[in-house]
Formats: C-alpha cells, sequence, structure tokens
C-alpha cells in the first residue's frame, strides 16, 4: 500500500466508544499501522481498527503509540487539526491483507 492510500470501503478507528474516520493508512509494518485522521487521540489508549468493504470485514485491536498534529511531522502540510497517529496492533498483517489497493 503507497502511503496515503485509502482503501475502498470503510476505515475507522474505534476508541473510547468514538468511531472516527481514518483518512489515510500511511504505513503498515510488523509492528502496526499509521494513519492521517482528524482528531487527537491519547497515547497509550486502546482502539481497534475496523475495515468494511465488499469482500471482507475485520476488527484489530492494539493501542495508540503516538500521535502528533501533521504540521509538526510535515513541516509542508497546510491541515491544522490533522494528526499523525501510530498504532501497535496484535494482528497488523491481518489488516493489511484485507486492505485492497487503491491505484490512482
Amino acid at each position: 500500500m503507497v502511503p496515503g492510500d485509502v482503501p475502498r470501503g470503510t476505515l475507522m478507528l474505534h476508541h473510547n466508544g468514538l468511531s472516527t474516520v481514518i483518512e489515510s493508512v500511511r504505513d503498515i509494518s510488523n509492528a502496526g499501522v499509521s494513519l492521517s485522521m482528524n482528531g487527537k487521540i491519547s497515547v497509550s489508549e486502546k482502539v481497534s481498527v475496523q475495515y468494511s468493504g465488499a469482500q471482507s470485514n475485520i476488527e484489530v485491536y492494539g493501542r495508540v503509540a503516538w500521535c502528533n498534529e501533521t504540521h509538526l511531522v510535515e513541516p509542508q502540510s497546510k491541515h491544522p487539526g490533522r494528526y499523525l497517529v501510530g498504532v501497535e496492533l496484535l494482528s497488523p498483517m491481518m489488516l493489511l491483507a484485507a486492505l485492497p489497493i487503491r491505484h490512482n
């Protein structure tokens, strides 16, 4: 998956009884996933990432490892209120296997 891709389907982050739309997937590794989204999330907060698409529906659990405003990580960014969030997942490869890649 190319950084910044948004898979076809719905990708949500569930935390503290709230559901937040994930704008894009920045990276998936053996440890977890980094995401671009609106709204700050507390470090160490337990979360789940849910993907619902035409062919699959999967939910993986983890915790927030880091959360930074986009402009602090990418100085050229002009998106106040947008955050990059790193989530350590119990099964990151299960999520990667379920996500279809969209080519622009």
